[in-house]
């Protein structure tokens, strides 16, 4: 794997000489963090303390995904075909290179009947079984339509497809794209992004190594930062699109893609309103080894994440999980946030 894809030790230093002080605190007399510890957000008291703090945040996240300085865009080489008609959309299928090499794939969506230009949602899948294509089945349907979670059995069955198509025949594009190691995503390996948890001895060396190395971590070259580099360039993508509205770009996910929401979101500011779902708290901060970077969350957490999307419209789901706490844990915050830089009704 080459270092010039993304990461760079300059990102590094650019960060480290933004606080001195931090930089040369001795991290080792700090008690031990996981994903599993307590992420508070402290709400700034001004604007202006808020901009500052803001800037810093965001280039944490940069740098820990490996994208500052910002990756060359390289040509997308985008192929768009197989279409599908259907009643009131159509679908056809996407791939393209976010880095030579390496593919995003995934479902465009188009409303038909209605002219443009049309609002644009990108829609990462998150852990899903077979991502996109993911089936729920027939026996677990019936149970969450008896049970109220779900109305419809089609849409039950496929409800991140279902999602796509109601939004089409909302009148808005949408992008379902692949997580890596999902449906037509294989590129990389299931296993390798998600699933990995044992070293690869050969794959460790100086000369040769991947993922999840001291060489990788040292170089800033993650599975978060590759998937972050696919969204950033699945954004580029479809700002490229003719037909697409620039001005009204959207981002929604769950679990997994809930974390490329608020991260993509909190970085690139032509999104301009997320709505990451089951994945903002003050408690678990992602249990996959594709929503953790080394740099990611020191001193920082999924609220603040999420905050940085203020002053553009942020809406949130909870369930009975890690993030069943938001109301009392994280939403006051987020509000008292978005009311001080004077956009109360935007969270």
């Amino acid at each position: 794997m080459s270092a010039g894809v993304i990461g760079s030790p300059a990102g590094l230093e650019a960060l480290i000489a933004a606080d001195a002080e931090a930089a040369f605190k001795d991290s080792r007399l700090d008690a031990l963090k996981d994903l599993n510890g307590y992420f508070p957000f402290t709400p700034a008291e001004t604007p202006e303390a808020w901009e500052q703090r803001a800037e810093y945040v965001r280039r944490q996240i940069q740098v820990a995904a490996g994208v500052w300085p910002e990756p060359e865009n390289t040509k997308i080489n985008a192929t768009i075909h197989g279409k599908v008609d259907r009643d009131e959309y159509t679908v056809e299928k996407v791939f393209f290179e976010s880095s030579p090499g390496l593919y995003v794939t995934g479902n465009l969506y188009r409303p038909k009947g209605k002219s443009g230009p049309f609002p644009m949602v990108l829609s990462p899948h998150g852990h899903f079984a077979e991502g996109r294509f993911y089936d729920s089945g027939a026996q677990k349907v019936q149970a969450d339509i008896k049970a109220g979670a779900e109305k419809h059995e089609v849409g039950g069955r496929y409800p991140l497809q279902a999602r796509c198509v109601e939004l089409a025949r909302m009148g808005c594009m949408v992008f379902h794209y692949d997580m890596l190691g999902y449906a037509d995503g294989f590129c990389l390996s299931y296993d390798l992004i998600h699933r990995f948890a044992k070293q690869r001895p050969d794959m460790s060396s100086e000369k040769n190594w991947g993922l999840f190395s001291a060489q990788s971590e040292l170089r800033l070259i993650s599975a978060l930062g590759l998937q972050t580099l696919n969204s950033i360039r699945a954004l580029d993508w479809v700002c490229s699109l003719a037909e697409v509205d620039q001005k009204r770009i959207g981002i929604t996910g769950a679990s997994g893609g809930g974390t490329q929401t608020f991260i993509l979101a909190a970085i690139d500011q032509r999104i301009t309103a997320a709505f990451p779902a089951v994945m903002v708290s003050t408690a678990m901060q992602g249990g996959c080894t594709c929503e953790n970077a080394t740099y990611l969350r020191i001193g920082t957490g999924n609220i603040e994440f999420a905050a940085l999307l203020a002053p553009r419209p942020l809406g949130m789901t909870a369930a009975d999980d890690w993030t069943k706490e938001i109301e009392s844990k994280g939403l006051p915050e987020l509000k008292q946030h978005f009311k001080m830089l004077g956009v109360p009704e935007n969270v």
